[in-house]
């Protein structure tokens, strides 16, 4: 599970999954749906041309039009 508020914690949970797995890629799975002020959508993170090593489901706040913050968790992460 994740979080980031605003504008600075929705780019640190960017920048944080960037550093940590880099040259991996975000794709997304399937089409976000939403209602209301929610919006979820769901996505694979794996280095391009292979099957994805990690995946997940974000809901996401929207306030007057923009992001507002990002709750994400984990469906497939590697065993360790």
């Amino acid at each position: 599970l994740m979080q980031g508020d605003g504008h600075e914690g929705v780019a640190a949970l960017i920048d944080g999954v960037q550093q940590r797995f880099a040259g991996f890629r975000f794709s997304l799975k399937g089409t976000p749906d939403g209602f209301a002020d929610k919006i979820r959508f769901s996505w694979s993170l794996g280095p391009e041309g292979t099957p994805s090593v990690i995946e997940g489901t974000d809901i996401g706040i929207i306030e007057n039009g923009r992001l507002k913050s990002v709750t994400g968790f984990l469906d497939k992460v590697p065993a360790q």
